[in-house]
This record gives C-alpha cells, structure tokens and sequence, in this order.
C-alpha cells in the first residue's frame, strides 16, 4: 500500500499540470484565422481615399478674352494683378476647380495658365500655359503642388482659401465664385466667417 500511494502521490501534479496546459493551449488558440486576407484588408484600409481620387478628364478652354477677367484681390502687397477668366472655370466631380489665371505686370504683360486647384489637399496643377500668339502650350510633366504656405504661394493660396474652396471645399457652383469675384468680397467671408483678404 505505501508504495501505491507514493506513486499515486507523484502521479497526480503530473495529471494536473497536463489538464492545465491543455486548458490553456485550447483558450489561446480560438477559431482559425486567415494571416493572408488579414493582411491584405489591412493594405486596403491604408490605401485610404488617395487611392481611390481619380482626376477628371478635361479640355482646355478658349484663350482669355479681357472681357471676361474679373480681378480676384489678393492679401498683402502684390507687384501683379491676378485676374481669373470667367468663363473658364468648372467645378469637376473630382473636386478640382479650374480656371484661366492670367498674372498682369505692371508692365501690362500677361502671364497666362490654365490650372486647377484640388480643394481637398490645398494643391494646383498647371496643365498649359499662354504663348504669344494666344495658344496653349501643354506643361511638361504637370505635377500637384502645396498651396497652404501663403509665404511661397500667395495668390494661389489665396484663390484657394477665399475664392474657390473655403474651408478646402469646392464651391457648390461657378455662379457664387463669379459673384465672390465680381463683388470683390470672398463668398467665404458671408458662408464661412473667413476674414477678407487684408483683414487681421
């Protein structure tokens, strides 16, 4: 009898501690999981919405007439006056708005370029530019580019965030940018509560 017990005795923290791992082994395992499609709805989920952004096909407007340019009033002090054809702007369901720019020297010569400007990211792209015989040249390689930094890019921050997307926003249509424009005062002043272009 006391050898049966002794080996009775030792046998039984053996038993438990194998009925204790696999207790632990069976919670820690749950239900299978698929690591591929894991990772992969991982990589899609960090895609985010830039992959998703596809820009609208377009075509290039007519040259600007003067009849058409309004002036766009630009903070701080300016050695051109900015003027945006009218009759070129569009709003794209891509959120792009684009518009003749024409950049007038003191001079009286013309800097002229038909862009857009991607509301969403406070960015433009030049897509041509005005020769001497009032035709497009097509930019070489036109990339996006940051127009958040007023200190670098003034005027076109200031078109950005007065005139055609406040609040990195498209305007809802050409009309309210032509009024803004016509009057002078940003639409984004009356909607928004932005500050008119000079006021601190």
């Amino acid at each position: 009898m006391p050898c049966t017990n002794a080996k009775y005795i030792i046998r039984r923290p053996v038993l438990v501690s194998l009925v204790v791992a696999l207790f632990a082994a069976c919670a820690s395992t749950g239900p299978p999981t698929d690591r591929a499609a894991e990772e992969r709805e991982s990589r899609n989920r960090n895609v985010g919405s830039e992959a998703k952004w596809q820009e609208s096909e377009f075509v290039l407007p007519p040259y600007p007439k003067n009849t058409n340019l309004l002036q766009a009033r630009i903070t701080g002090l300016a050695s051109f006056t900015f003027l945006v054809d009218t009759e070129s702007i569009s709003i794209g369901e891509d959120g792009v708005v684009r518009y003749t720019l024409v950049a007038r020297s003191a001079s009286d010569v013309d800097n002229v370029s038909f862009e857009g400007m991607r509301c969403e990211k406070s960015e433009y792209k030049a897509y041509a530019f005005g020769s001497s015989d009032r035709t497009w040249s097509l930019a070489r390689n036109p990339q996006w580019t940051s127009v958040s930094n007023p200190a670098i890019n003034r005027y076109r921050h200031d078109l950005h965030r007065f005139y055609f997307c406040p609040n990195s926003v498209p305007q809802k249509s050409v009309g309210k940018v032509i009024a803004a424009l016509k009057n002078g005062i940003p639409l984004s002043r009356e909607v928004y509560g932005l500050p008119y272009p000079g006021e601190r």
